[in-house]
């Protein structure tokens, strides 16, 4: 049976007329020559990757801080035979089911935690390359779809998984792995539109439902660039009600396919955000998110700013080098497009040739020029209209996240502008593609030149555009002698430019402090670490029936707040850009607490000493530096350090209550006031509780009980409680919708008690006690409610 690809029907873009005599421009590669690209892209791949996957660097920042400690719980919890949809080791309780980036729902990081219980560094960013890899593949498969040279391939293969935001933001592991989906999604769609396959229909909604599993900015712009692609098809050239008519059984096929996949996961980040501290991002919270235009040298010269290299040295926009504030959160390696040289020579050589402007491929460099100007944001019209007119933009903060898509799309273009170079046979460069390519490069030198005389940079500039003018020397070179031996030695034409291109990554976009650090860097976040902070913490931490002793780890740098998921540390804070909002507000905790300016408090919990603390079981705090430079309200009389590590200093707060009590009197009480005032009409809270208004009878004067957790996990607890004449049970966990309960067996609503804390009503003589996390179940509660089919909680 003939391969798909030879039965695909090929579309007029190609140049029969560009050819010399001797040159074939519809000659094509046969299975071996796609066999041995296959190799020679899996070879530099390797090699690329290599750094990392050996362990002499690992991904730093967010790819340790954030993305080892999930990948770290997901194992734990696995293999632990613990449900990992709940942690209580972040924010005393975190919904992690519903978290966009929790790696739950990841294909390759779930088979990961169910290999080892312990993922090493390594392992998390071997996946992380792994799924560009993967990515890359459909890019070959495409191209040989498409019929391109195999040197065309293997070099927008490489510059999709190792260029552009992939290779310069890895350590932004969850973006990366929706990114890895698309060009699937992408091949697939082509498919279902050239056969009119439900089949590949539905293999392209599967890919694009598998994306957005990852609902990060990236899938979302994964998905506007799938319907701007989808647009091009339906309504480009003549015969638009025929090619509507074929294309609809595919489009619905893929439609039902990703809606299979995505439903229950999308509906419950939904409904987490619409309850978090981030339900919407303002226009000029998101704009502080922008591309500044002068970071679009660096399509051309890669470390003309000093992306690489010493923070301090870093002057492009925003930093303290420039005249005047640039008020902008875009990180130095956020603002880096640099996809390599021949890439971009593939990406100039397609915007001159007109056939890139016929057929469905108009939207590539419709979309790459409009993934442009979205990463600019507040210096073009382009994201505000979006921000306005496109639903789902206001959830996202950082426009600049585009440049993914910008390097995705564009690996595409290269691919497609380097077959046009190739298949035009010796000495017949397109005179638009020469002419484009060397304006660019002149102009990227020129500008970069003028940028070093203006901040005065000039030394630091000056060998790097040196650098670049050798790197394009070297660009236009191997593309000579490539487009000469083109289909002559298409094998060692393939190896030569993904030599070159391997090489210009290697050096451009070598391991630096934004994608490759010392893993020492570290060793807190490693399983089994001997950090001398942990050792103790675990030494002394008590965490039996009614006592569970919380920690505080703050101000002790990047890669410690999310430390508890790793050793499993009941943490009152974390590191995560989305909480629940009543914790938020009520602990004041912020997206981060690795510096100790970023420990801000509440009214209600206005310092360490504090009821909120006590109720909190917030036992041991650990600062990096003296614990009044963060509580200034202790500055009178300072608490003595129990411990004094490397790391900081380890307090201890002796007034902490228990985990569950049995609680006499109940009282209701507006919830969302207390947060925003702090006002306790009392602290007896081993004889009262405050709970929300509820239609429930509340016990007063009993003579309270005794509660004792029988068992604590992730997503079940149990507590054998002793209450003769009733009273209430106070769980000091955080409340969420998704928690159930019983009450010896029978349904018993969870109140929302202390502002963020879990209470039952318990009826006289009530001995078990059953809270279980089901999120499923209160998603369906949460939607009939919305709907006004059942009651809602309060009346």
């Amino acid at each position: 049976m003939r391969p798909i690809s030879r039965r695909l029907p090929q579309e007029n873009i190609a140049w029969p007329d560009l050819a010399p005599a001797g040159h074939d421009p519809e000659w094509r590669a046969d299975g071996r020559q796609w066999l041995a690209a296959l190799v020679i892209f899996l070879g530099c791949a390797l090699f690329l990757a290599w750094p990392w996957l050996s362990g002499a660097v690992t991904l730093p920042w967010d790819g340790k801080a954030h993305f080892q400690a999930q990948a770290a719980f997901l194992a734990r919890s696995i293999h632990a035979g613990e449900s990992p949809f709940w942690a209580p080791y972040v924010f005393s309780g975190h919904p992690q089911v519903a978290d966009p980036q929790s790696l739950i729902f990841n294909p390759g990081f779930l088979m990961l935690a169910m290999l080892t219980p312990a993922p090493s560094f390594a392992m998390v960013d071997g996946v992380a390359f792994g799924s560009l890899v993967f990515g890359a593949l459909a890019i070959l498969g495409f191209a040989r779809d498409r019929r391109w040279h195999p040197a065309a391939a293997v070099v927008a293969a490489l510059a999709f998984a190792f260029g552009g935001a992939a290779g310069w933001r890895i350590q932004h592991v969850g973006q990366v792995l929706s990114l890895a989906y698309f060009p699937w999604a992408f091949w697939m769609l082509d498919r279902a539109f050239r056969l009119s396959s439900m089949r590949f229909g539905a293999l392209a909604g599967l890919f694009a439902g598998l994306m957005v599993l990852g609902p990060d900015q990236v899938a979302f712009l994964g998905l506007v660039c799938l319907a701007g692609f989808t647009l091009a098809h339906l309504v480009g050239g003549p015969g638009r009600l025929p090619r509507l008519r074929a294309s609809l059984r595919p489009l619905a096929a893929g439609a039902l396919a990703g809606g299979a996949v995505i439903a229950v996961p999308i509906l419950m980040v939904l409904s987490f955000a619409d309850g978090s501290n981030r339900a919407q991002i303002s226009l000029a919270e998101a704009e502080i998110g922008s591309l500044h235009p002068t970071n679009l040298l660096t399509f051309v010269v890669a470390n003309l700013f000093g992306t690489i290299g010493p923070g301090p040295d870093f002057w492009g926009a925003p930093s303290v080098h420039w005249p005047y504030i640039v008020n902008s959160n875009v990180a130095r390696n956020m603002a880096n497009a640099y996809t390599g040289l021949l890439p971009l020579a593939g990406i100039l050589a397609w915007l001159a040739c007109p056939a890139a402007y016929r057929s469905r491929m108009v939207a590539l460099p419709i979309l790459f020029g409009l993934m442009i100007a979205y990463a600019l944001g507040r210096y073009t019209p382009v994201f505000p209209a979006a921000y306005h007119l496109l639903p789902g933009v206001d959830l996202f903060r950082r426009p600049a996240d585009s440049l993914f898509l910008v390097g995705a799309v564009g690996s595409f273009m290269a691919g497609f502008g380097l077959d046009r170079v190739l298949r035009r046979g010796p000495g017949t460069w397109p005179g638009t593609a020469a002419a484009l390519w060397l304006a660019t490069g002149l102009l990227a030198l020129a500008g970069g030149l003028a940028m070093a005389l203006w901040l005065g940079r000039l030394g630091q500039a000056v060998p790097e555009l040196f650098a670049t003018s050798g790197w394009l020397l070297v660009a236009g070179v191997v593309l000579i002698v490539a487009q000469r031996q083109a289909q002559a030695r298409p094998v060692l034409v393939a190896a030569l430019m993904a030599f070159a291109v391997t090489a210009d990554l290697r050096w451009n976009l070598r391991p630096n402090d934004s994608t490759g650090l010392d893993p020492v860097h570290y060793s807190e976040m490693r399983a089994g670490s001997d950090n001398e902070t942990l050792a103790w913490l675990k030494a002394h931490i008590v965490q039996d029936g009614q006592r569970r002793d919380r920690v505080e780890l703050a101000g002790l740098g990047f890669g410690w707040p999310n430390a508890g998921l790793v050793h499993g540390l009941e943490n009152v804070l974390g590191y995560n850009p989305l909480r629940v909002a009543a914790y938020s507000a009520a602990t004041g905790a912020q997206d981060h607490v690795a510096n100790p300016d970023q420990r801000r408090f509440s009214p209600l919990m206005p310092g360490y000493r504090s009821a909120l603390s006590n109720l909190l079981g917030l036992r041991y705090i650990v600062t990096g530096v003296p614990i009044e430079r963060i509580d200034p309200a202790l500055a009178g009389d300072p608490p003595i350090p129990v411990a004094r590590t490397k790391d900081g200093y380890i307090y201890e707060n002796p007034e902490v209550l228990p985990r569950v009590l049995v609680v006499p009197d109940a009282q209701p009480l507006d919830q969302d006031r207390l947060i925003r005032t702090g006002e306790w009409p009392s602290t007896d809270f081993r004889n009262v509780v405050y709970v929300e208004p509820s239609a429930l009878p509340l016990p007063q004067g009993g003579t309270g009980g005794t509660a004792r957790i029988t068992r604590y996990g992730h997503a079940t607890i149990d507590i054998a409680v002793e209450a003769p004449s009733g009273g209430v049970l106070l769980l000091n966990d955080v409340w969420h919708p998704w928690w159930f309960a019983e009450v010896d067996g029978v349904p018993a609503r969870i109140l929302r008690a202390n502002g963020i804390f879990r209470a039952v009503v318990l009826p006289r003589g009530a001995r078990q006690v059953t809270f279980r996390f089901e999120p499923v179940r209160g998603l369906l509660r949460q939607a009939l409610q919305n709907r006004g089919l059942i009651a809602s909680p309060t009346p």
